[in-house]
């Protein structure tokens, strides 16, 4: 198999190049469903108890993924708490909801860590290709992930980003992939992008004329119809294998 030599590298964002809490992701959500609860009783919000308060979130949160999946519009927590905190009778002014989604997502922050081989790879192609971006389906405020980027020294390799959660739909709709390598000032086939999900992550890219490279991750079960001579990778370490560096 010949070598890429793409003009821009995309990457996703989780269990790529960051890992979230994929295995345990229920136990942790009910520890960021507390902390919301938790920072809501400190200000005086008259709160049904914890597991009613997390059920509501839960039903909310399933009713929007359903439609996400179906419509690949993407839906966010911030608008599952203003639906769930609206229901309760309490206004949902978008400075309230800063501090809710701060409350959430610090009880995530711990679990989350970068790969040991995230940075390095990288360098090396930041080096080697010149632009580098990242497209990412992600239900939280960009901001949060910008932060974790900068957080792990990964962010300055990145000359774009786009977050589903901004740009309204999610992988694998073909418009985040065209928006992307527009921004790159590159046509698709111009592109490689590089991710853990077969759909989203290279069968999206790959409908558009975008070479893609399949980063296997621990734990997620792939289908049995995926090409035998499909690019893939354990590690981004492995990338050396289908790059010319």
């Amino acid at each position: 198999m010949d070598k890429l030599n793409p003009k821009a590298v995309i990457f996703d964002l989780g269990s790529t190049l960051i890992e979230y809490p994929s295995t345990i992701w229920e136990d942790v959500m009910v520890e960021c469903v507390a902390g919301v609860r938790e920072y809501l009783l400190r200000e005086g919000y008259n709160l049904p108890e914890a597991g009613e308060f997390h059920k509501a979130f839960v039903d909310l949160r399933d009713e929007y993924r359903k439609v996400a999946e179906e419509t690949l519009v993407e839906w966010t927590v911030l608008q599952a708490f203003r639906k769930l905190l609206q229901g309760l009778g309490i206004a949902a002014p978008d400075e309230l909801l800063d501090s809710v989604f701060d409350a959430y997502y610090g009880a995530l922050k711990p679990y989350i860590y970068i790969y040991d081989d995230t940075v390095e790879c990288l360098r090396r192609i930041r080096s080697r290709y010149g632009t580098l971006g990242l497209i990412s389906n992600t239900i939280f405020p960009e901001k949060a992930h910008r932060d974790e980027l900068i957080r792990f020294d990964a962010e300055p390799f990145f000359d774009f980003m786009v977050f589903s959660s901004t740009f309204g739909l999610r992988k694998p709709h073909p418009d985040i992939f065209y928006k992307a390598a527009n921004i790159a000032g590159m046509a698709t086939a111009e592109c490689v992008y590089i991710g853990d999900r077969y759909v989203e992550d290279i069968t999206g890219p790959e409908a558009v004329g975008m070479p893609a490279v399949l980063k296997r991750s621990d734990g997620r079960e792939y289908p049995d119809s995926m090409p035998s001579d499909m690019r893939q990778v354990s590690s981004l370490s492995e990338l050396t294998e289908h790059f010319d560096f």
